[in-house]
């Protein structure tokens, strides 16, 4: 298991990827490796790469903001919460390399978790408002909190960088004929390298 694995359950769609994109950037700047589930094989059932990703993860972030429903009168969507309690249930599963999995449970708004999931009443949920300065900042104190890294910036000063890198990526990623704002454009796989290059350069400067 890979200490810098950081496995992520959260929504995939276009209201949430600036977040998605916070996320992703926190953690590469902080150099920590999003695992997020994205297959190319038809042949790969999804939760078992989901599970494989969990078990190979010491961290996970678990998004519960997009539990409503897409559209009024739809059910609500329990992927997340399915997910969440999967790695759960690996942290006590009684597998001695598991139990120190860690968590960070994220909402849109504080305690509204508990009309739909009041099993975690006692966890420490952050809420991020949708907004991707809050998701960094959450992130990077939790992973302050873990004391896995001495010395790490302050948000400020993350969020201003991911302000940056969105100008560049926003441009980029539209001169190549993609919608920016599209989750479906580019590869998870894609954005996080492109992040991982981005960030390598603006550290040296």
């Amino acid at each position: 298991m890979d200490t810098k694995n950081v496995f992520i359950n959260c929504p995939f769609d276009n209201e949430f990827y600036p977040l998605l994109k916070g996320i992703f950037f926190v953690l590469i700047y902080l150099d920590f490796k999003p695992k997020i589930a994205e297959t190319s094989d038809s042949g790969q059932v999804r939760i078992l790469k989901i599970k494989d990703l969990m078990l190979s993860s010491p961290l996970s972030i678990h998004d519960l903001s997009r539990i409503d429903p897409l559209v009024t009168d739809a059910a609500a969507r329990l992927n997340m919460a399915f997910e969440m309690g999967i790695d759960f249930g690996l942290k006590y599963s009684g597998i001695a390399e598991l139990e120190a999995k860690r968590f960070l449970i994220l909402e849109k708004e504080d305690h509204r978790y508990k009309t739909f999931l009041s099993d975690i009443s006692g966890n420490d949920i952050k809420s991020h408002r949708n907004d991707p300065e809050l998701v960094i900042k959450s992130i990077r104190d939790w992973i302050k909190a873990q004391g896995q890294e001495a010395a790490i910036p302050r948000h400020k000063l993350i969020f201003s960088a991911y302000n940056e890198f969105s100008l560049f990526y926003n441009q980029m990623i539209s001169s190549e004929g993609y919608d920016p704002k599209e989750i479906t454009a580019v590869t998870f796989s894609d954005v996080i390298e492109i992040m991982a290059n981005w960030i390598g350069k603006f550290k040296k400067v």
